[in-house]
Order: C-alpha cells, then structure tokens, then sequence
C-alpha cells in the first residue's frame, strides 16, 4: 500500500511539472535601428521560473544600467531587453533571450531562436572609376566609344548593412555584371556597350540604403559617346491630311558626333531626288503621298535611314462595277455583282437596289453582292455606293444603275392562302406572279370549272389580270365571284404558264351565314341595359358619397364652439335640403330600347 502511494505522488508531481513547465509567450525578432537610438527586444515567459538571460553573437551580455537593461525587471515573466545608444560596432549582431531552469531538476531551460539586430549606417562614399579615365566626379563628362565594352566600377564604403548598387541610363535599367562586399567596402561592376544614341545621357549609379533619408543615393556622369550620326523625325500635320486641303512637314533631325548634315529623298523615286532637311507639302497632294526617308552623314559615317510615311485622305472615285450596265439572269440561278472603287481610306461599300421611285432596299455591305437562286423579286436597277470617312464627315460616291433582269418560269410571289366571306356579299381572289415572258397561259380553276383571264362565267365569275403597279414583269390576278352562297367555299386555283414552266396556287374560300337580325337586336339591347344600369349605380355611390360627406362635416362644425348650430335640427334639415336639391339634378336615365 505504501508503494502505490509513493507511485501516485511521483505521477502526480511529473504532470504537475508538465502542466506549469515555463515556455516562451513571445521570442525576440529582427529590428533595424539607427545608430544612437535605443530599442527593446521583447521576450515574455509563461510560469516563469529561472533567470532572464542575454547573449549575443553566441556570447553572454551582461545588464549594464545606462546600456543594457531589462525592459520591466519587476514584471514577472518579461525578460525584454532595452538597448540604449544602440552602437554599429557593439550591438550590431544577432541576439537570443534565454531562461536558466526553473531547477536543476526540471530540464525547462528555454533559448529563442537569434534575432538579428541591424545597426543601420549609409555609406560614407561612392566613387566611380574606369581604366581609361580613372576617378569620375559626380556630373563630370564620361567618355565612352560607340559599341565598345566598357568596364566601369562603382564602389562604396562603411555602410551597414551593405547597399544594393545598380547602373541606370535614363529610364533604363542596366545589370551589372558583378556586385560584392568586402569588409566595409561594395563595390558593382557594369560591363556595357554604349550606342550612339546614349550620347548626353545620365549614366546613373545609384546606391539604395534604407540609412538615406530618401532610401537612395546616386553619383551621376555624363556620357560622351563619339558616334556617327543618328537621325529622328519631326513632323507638323493638320489635323485631316486630305488630298488638296492638309498640309505637313518633315524635319530630319540628327544627333551626332561632330555634327552631321541631314537630308531627305522619297522611297521609289528612281531620279534620286534630295529634299533639304526641312520638307513642306502645302497643300498636300495625292501624287506627294508615300515613305520619305532621312539620312545623315559625318566624318564618321552614315546614319541608319529613318523613315515616315505620307497618307494622304481622298474620297472614294472610279467606282467600276461588272457587269457595267445589265444581266440576264435566268431564274433559281447565280449572279455575282462586283465593285471597285479607289480612295483612302479605303472605301467601304454598298450595294442599293431601286424596287419603286421611292423605295430602295439594301442589298449588301460588301464589294461584291451574289444573288444566290434568283427570283422576280431580284430583278431592277443596282447602284454600288462607295463610301469612306474622312475627318468624320462621309464621303461617298455612287456608280451607274447596273440592270438585272430575270427570265424564267412564273413564280408567284404574294398569295392570301383563305378567304372568308359573308353569305350574299362580293368576293375577291387574288394573287401576285411574275413571269417573263409573260404567261401564255393564265386561268382560274375549280370544280370543273377553268376560266381564263378576261372572262366571265354565269354572270358571277370574273377573272382579271393586270399589271403590277411597282413590279416589273409581275402582274395580279384576281377572281371576282358575285353573291357568294355556301356552295361556293371550296378551292380555288390560279395556274400560270409560259414557255419555261408554269406555277400554281390555291386559295381557300370559306362562306359564312349573315347573322340573324333579331340576333343582332337582342345582343344590343341587353348591351344597352348593362350599361344603364351600370350607370345607375355610379350615380346611387355618389349620391351617397355626398351625404356621408356632409354628415362628418356637420359633426365638425358641431366640435367649433361659438361657429356651430345649437340646434340638432338645424343640421339635420341642412342635410336634408342638400340632398333634395342634389335629388333635383339627378334625372333617371330613360330603360327604352
């Protein structure tokens, strides 16, 4: 028994250790410091039971008032530690916060992972230096060879931590082929070809510290680069470049070393001819428009050509179309229409067909309109329209009417597929064909019954054909039947023919009974009464309305004191009387029929 209680005390001393063991809340991390500043490394323990302690770089720091501290010593559990009058050469270096054991038992020693504290400092000097010239001074004149490697070396030193160095030229960024940290010393090496065209330019070193109050720092020479001419362009344009109207000049410009002399010749002009360096078109023409090219040359050689173009804007003209004036075209075949126009921008094009003085009806959007399975209703006058925009405004330009005209066999084009008619009235059949030539054969048909066009039939059968009046070679046939009876719904059928085919279409006619007088009579009397008695009752509501209204303003006038009547009576006969003369008005509307 004496046995499992000593067991029993031993577990329970191990889970207690186990549960109050100390361990780190929050561990020191990275800072970076300005020299003479001070800073805190934060270190916070929970169930704290050894002895706050330091070191650096691996070595132990003692707490020295006025230097090194703790933070809050009568906190329990806080080890942070406050550095004053940080130093780049003491303090400078990676820092742990460590707790001795809670007891020589217990084993709990803690130890943070190092904290690296960074003593900030710019560097004291930037130099930059090239095995022909040797030292540049800030903003001094660097000479340098065109398409030469050159070899330049930018270096500083006593800084902390090292900077980052890199070359720039303008708003170019240039690597640097080497960059390393010796001691205090840095030093990048740029390896670079320079072109002509870097002649002026800044070749920037620049130093980036987060020491510089700007985060950088830059040492600056001036290249002097010693090239054969390179050439720019300048060019004055008014706003629309059109043919007649715009003008524009051409400046050849050219940067060199020494100066070049600048001159301009058009691409393709087999005479050779050379403009001066500034070039005026005013106005512009048509035959000026085309690549023009600037030179120059120096004792050095020969620029690369720099080039421009001239576009001059012109509305769209020789507009050509073929066919030129007219097709035949065979019915349910192909045709092609083509158009070509010149004009820049180049135009856009349109084909328009005429199907009445006042109608048209566009047709395509493209150069060439093909007509797939040609019909009658293909047939008339085509225009081809040119067109393109110049400075917003359209400029268009039409061809010559081309004709289609169509042959084949009759085609109807425009049919109603029934009829409806009264009892006793007149009918009329018709339908829309075309047909070139023109039918030789054309005739209604039913029941037995074929009557060609211009004939009558038993005084109530008329067929008529007569021409189209907006269609060309189509024509409406009509069938007239008079006093219609039940007997005449049936199918009726148009058959047209000529010596190409025929074509044919039926029409249904369906005969309706006339409706009954007393019929009629009955329907609108009781229509007559529902909307008297309609009206009966609107008025009944707002006779209503009107007395329910001057009820509650009698029982106002009774709550104004002085205003009011005293007597019940006397709003009650007011009442009353409103209501007999509004009674007055009110005539009952007649129920005669």
């Amino acid at each position: 028994m004496r046995y499992c209680g000593y067991l029993a005390t031993v577990i329970l001393s191990v889970i207690r250790g186990l549960v109050c063991q100390q361990q780190f809340l929050s561990s020191p991390s990275a800072v970076v410091v300005s020299p003479g500043s001070n800073t805190t490394l934060s270190c916070l323990v929970e169930n704290m039971g050894g002895e706050c302690r330091w070191q650096k770089d691996g070595k132990p720091v003692g707490i020295y008032p006025g230097k090194y501290t703790l933070a809050k010593p009568d906190t329990e559990g806080d080890c942070s530690l406050t550095i004053f009058s940080v130093d780049l050469k003491l303090d400078d270096g990676e820092w742990e916060c460590q707790v001795t054991s809670t007891s020589f038992q217990s084993q709990d020693a803690l130890a943070s992972s190092p904290a690296k504290l960074t003593v900030q400092v710019p560097p004291s000097t930037i130099t930059l230096k090239t095995a022909s010239q040797g030292t540049v001074e800030d903003q001094m004149m660097l000479r340098v060879a065109e398409d030469q490697l050159e070899t330049i070396t930018c270096m500083t030193s006593h800084s902390n931590p090292a900077p980052t160095i890199s070359w720039q030229m303008g708003d170019q960024v240039l690597p640097s082929t080497k960059q390393t940290t010796t001691g205090e010393r840095t030093e990048a090496i740029l390896t670079h070809s320079f072109a002509r065209s870097s002649s002026g330019q800044e070749l920037q070193c620049v130093v980036s510290h987060a020491a510089y109050p700007s985060g950088e720092r830059v040492v600056t020479a001036i290249l002097d680069v010693l090239y054969k001419p390179t050439v720019s362009i300048a060019r004055v344009d008014t706003p629309v470049l059109e043919d007649g109207v715009g003008s524009v000049t051409l400046t050849c410009n050219s940067q060199a070393n020494p100066p070049a002399r600048a001159s301009w010749h058009k691409m393709g002009d087999k005479e050779g001819k050379k403009y001066p360096e500034e070039l005026q078109m005013n106005p512009v023409r048509r035959e000026q428009a085309g690549v023009y090219i600037c030179q120059a040359e120096n004792s050095v050689g020969r620029s690369e050509p720099e080039q421009t173009e001239v576009v001059v804007l012109y509305a769209p003209m020789m507009v050509v179309t073929q066919p030129k004036d007219k097709v035949e075209v065979m019915a349910h075949n192909r045709t092609v229409l083509t158009c070509q126009a010149e004009g820049n921008p180049a135009p856009k094009y349109q084909w328009i067909q005429t199907l009445s003085a006042s109608t048209e009806r566009t047709r395509s959007y493209t150069a060439n309109l093909v007509v797939e399975d040609v019909g009658y209703g293909d047939q008339g006058e085509y225009r081809c329209v040119a067109i393109n925009r110049i400075g917003g405004e359209r400029r268009e330009v039409e061809s010559e009417p081309v004709k289609i005209e169509v042959t084949g066999a009759p085609q109807v084009v425009k049919q109603v597929g029934e009829v409806v008619g009264i009892h006793g009235s007149d009918v009329r059949l018709e339908a829309e064909f075309c047909s070139d030539p023109v039918p030789s054969e054309s005739t209604w048909e039913w029941g037995g019954v074929v009557l060609p066009m211009g004939s009558e039939v038993d005084g109530r059968y008329k067929a008529e054909l007569v021409p189209h009046p907006h269609m060309e070679d189509c024509y409406i046939s009509r069938l007239t039947v008079r006093r219609v009876g039940l007997e005449d719904s049936k199918e009726y059928r148009l058959n047209v023919e000529n010596k190409h085919g025929n074509d044919m279409v039926p029409v249904i006619l369906k005969i309706k009974a006339p409706v009954p007088l007393l019929s009629v009579i009955a329907t609108g009397s009781l229509l007559l009464f529902l909307l008297l008695l309609l009206l009966s009752t609107f008025l009944l509501l707002r006779k209503k309305q009107k007395l329910c209204w001057q009820d509650k303003m009698g029982e106002k006038e009774g709550s104004l004191g002085q205003n009011t009547y005293s007597k019940g009576d006397s709003k009650i006969s007011l009442v009353n009387e409103t209501t007999e003369k509004n009674s007055e008005k009110i005539t009952p509307p007649s129920t005669k029929v």
